[in-house]
């Protein structure tokens, strides 16, 4: 028997199950990974009711004895043998209690009581007074998945322990006599009994006067029940951070469900709060809008209902398809629930800081409350969806690295592209044309013409895609004209971080969720340093900037201004795909980016309408909501503040009329900005005007899929 007993190694290291905490940047307890719901806290972290109540309740000589009250455990042997009772009482200390919990089973056997006298016995010898009860605090169940009191003291009152009052503390003591009979949470008034007895107890045993006791036991029970099926603040943000922990778990060697880890990361609880009620608010209007217009499509409407697990179990018991499909159909309850499932609009927004690619806010989905979600689909980073117009940035980008000025002039025509029998004419949303028009207006009005004149004329999709995957862009995209127009997927993640590299004046930083993790011990396990590279000549980078600021300022962005009375330096792009099926908005400032994504998981289904589906009503309100409460905000620190411009950048008044350098101090004359190699190029243009430019586009062939874009 004594061989069995835990040695003295054991005993000075005893290891409970401890959970994992997961931290905001700015200090909030974010979520928990865990076993056993368990978080050790020091003795003094503890509030000094606790010990107090405890003592009072379950063992008064506690300071007196070696780990075993004799006589009290001959006075409980000898009132069962009088009442002989069929489950006797025991006379358990503090002590043998902790040896139990920490080292023994819960079997009441005459083998486990005299294990648990001989242990008892060693953690006396072996740990003080105060140590014993700590460890007794920080292992006992309280119920609701509340391992330790630590973490009964969030579960029931959403505070630390050291902030318990005196009744908070007793009844959390009251609910160690049984779990289930005095939960405050299940049994309110068992609860309060228990409560106040202990509090008479408390007073008898002089720890507190019988004012203080009289005052608590008329107190109401007040809770903040928070149980941990709670997913926390931002619960797809802590998934996608159980999800990165994986890899980190193996390579060294921690068990981020048992190990009492302390996981730092990049979130900050103020913007995430900020992004969740945003995107609550905006999708409930796109949503209404949605709803009033959408008409199920009788052809879609029974591929769906043919594609639903309850069709497949209809057949396979041997029912017709006809049969099935009737039955079905004849269900209505059944059948508004599955079509109201694919109806409901889905979202992305995700946040970053581009200095230094910390992820400040993120909300995966329409799920917006802890309580809703239950490992969702996450559409920030499983999500990939064609961008649309938000790609268009990375192929002027290439083009003024390359030398092309911003205000060099493009034809706004149809462009015939062959493949093989195929003929793809990209055309704008307005299904318009226009004349000669510049880069700078054809980018900040989305036109889709001149977009796709410039990779052909220009450049090549290889190129495109290089910039691209050089500034963030980690998916596959492919190489053909129609990449001009967003139509390779990526997600919200990859195109937020990729804006991140024009917002921090052409260097990009990988985006990054965890910041540091510690052992139980508060030793450093892992520290990060961002992963950063120049992706993007700062010069070019600046006159893109330039181009995107247009976008807000007199562009397809111009609400964030004028509806929503944002003044700061921002740059953004919209982005709607074809039929309406995706609205994207990427803003930026040089503190933070953001980018939206709205729409639908079935991709048959989409928005019905321009007046609320475009990128520029279902995504950008989003972006402006967010950023008016993050200003309003002044904790947060956001303020107005220019992006860099490089000194070698040349600026210059130019005439929108002409295109030709002018004065200043007309209305018609605004201030471009030119890397030196465009600038050459400007000059060599006004001394011998390409007649080129001014003739349509000969009838040229490249491989290019069937699709167009809208200019939003």
């Amino acid at each position: 028997m004594t061989r069995s007993l835990p040695g003295i190694e054991e005993l000075e290291n005893p290891n409970p199950e401890l959970a994992s905490l997961v931290y905001s940047r700015d200090g909030k307890l974010l979520h928990k990974y865990f076993m056993k719901n368990r978080t050790y806290v020091p003795l003094k972290s503890i509030s000094e009711y606790l010990p107090k109540a405890l003592i009072a309740t379950e063992d008064l000589a506690f300071y007196d004895h070696w780990g075993f009250d004799v006589r009290r455990f001959i006075l409980a042997m000898g009132e069962n043998m009088l009442k002989g009772r069929d489950r006797w009482h025991g006379a358990s200390t503090i002590t043998q209690q902790l040896a139990k919990n920490l080292f023994l089973t819960q079997e009441r056997t005459v083998d486990r009581k005299i294990k648990e006298f001989f242990t008892s016995i060693e953690l006396e010898k072996t740990y003080t007074k105060e140590e014993i009860l700590a460890l007794y605090l920080n292992t006992v169940y309280f119920g609701s998945g509340a391992y330790g009191v630590e973490a009964a003291a969030w579960t029931y009152f959403n505070k630390p322990a050291s902030t318990l009052n005196l009744q908070e503390s007793a009844t959390l003591i009251a609910v160690l006599k049984s779990p289930r009979a005095y939960d405050p949470s299940r049994n309110p008034e068992s609860s309060i009994n228990r409560r106040n007895l202990i509090l008479s107890l408390m007073a008898k045993e002089g720890v507190i006067t019988e004012t203080e006791a009289e005052k608590a036991r008329k107190s109401k029970l007040i809770l903040d029940y928070t149980p941990v099926t709670n997913h926390g603040k931002a619960p797809y943000f802590t998934e996608y951070i159980r999800q990165t922990l994986k890899p980190i778990s193996k390579q060294h060697d921690i068990n981020v469900y048992k190990d009492g880890l302390v996981i730092y990361t990049s979130l900050d609880s103020r913007m995430q709060r900020y992004a969740q009620e945003a995107v609550k608010e905006h999708l409930a209007w796109v949503q209404e809008r949605f709803d009033k217009s959408w008409r199920w499509p009788a052809k879609l409407k029974d591929q769906i209902i043919r594609e639903s697990p309850r069709y497949r179990e209809l057949t396979e018991k041997g029912r017709s398809k006809d049969q099935a499909m009737k039955e079905l159909k004849a269900d209505a309850p059944w059948l508004k629930k599955l079509l109201y499932d694919k109806t409901r609009v889905q979202a992305a927004f995700v946040i970053i800081e581009p200095s230094t690619g910390e992820i400040l806010a993120w909300v995966g989905g329409n799920d917006f409350t802890p309580e809703e979600y239950q490992y969702q689909f996450d559409h920030v980073w499983q999500a990939r969806r064609q961008p649309g117009s938000t790609f268009k940035p990375f192929v002027y980008a290439a083009a003024i690295d390359k030398g092309i000025p911003a205000n060099f002039e493009i034809l706004d025509q149809p462009l015939v592209l062959k493949t093989g029998n195929d003929v793809w004419i990209p055309q704008n949303a307005d299904q318009k044309s226009g004349g000669l028009t510049p880069l700078r207006k054809a980018l900040s009005n989305s036109i889709n013409q001149v977009t796709v004149r410039l990779l052909h004329e220009f450049l090549s999709p290889s190129e495109v895609i290089r910039y691209a995957k050089k500034m963030g862009i980690t998916s596959k995209l492919e190489p053909n004209m129609s990449i001009a127009l967003g139509t390779s997927e990526v997600s919200p993640l990859e195109l937020a971080s990729a804006f991140g590299t024009f917002a921090n004046n052409g260097v990009w930083v990988e985006p990054t969720s965890i910041t540091s993790i510690e052992d139980k011990f508060h030793h450093k396990v892992i520290e990060y340093d961002p992963v950063k590279r120049t992706a993007l000549d700062s010069t070019t980078n600046y006159v893109v900037v330039s181009m995107l600021q247009d976008v807000i300022k007199r562009g397809t962005g111009i609400a964030v201004p004028s509806r929503y009375g944002i003044k700061l330096e921002a740059g953004g792009k919209t982005g709607t795909t074809q039929n309406l099926k995706d609205a994207w908005f990427v803003g930026f400032t040089p503190q933070i980016v953001g980018a939206v994504w709205t729409g639908f998981d079935d991709e048959r289904i989409a928005f019905t309408s321009m007046s609320y589906g475009q990128g520029a009503r279902a995504a950008l309100p989003i972006w402006a909501k967010f950023m008016q409460k993050c200003i309003a905000d002044t904790t947060i620190g956001i303020e107005n503040r220019y992006f860099h411009m490089p000194e070698n950048v040349i600026a210059v008044p130019v005439s929108r009329s002409t295109n030709r350098p002018a004065q200043l101090y007309t209305d018609d004359v605004y201030v471009e900005y030119f890397t030196p190699k465009g600038f050459k190029k400007y000059q060599s243009e006004l001394a011998t005007p390409s007649e080129e430019q001014l003739m349509p586009a000969s009838d040229n062939t490249y491989e290019s899929p069937g699709w167009q874009e809208d200019r939003y």
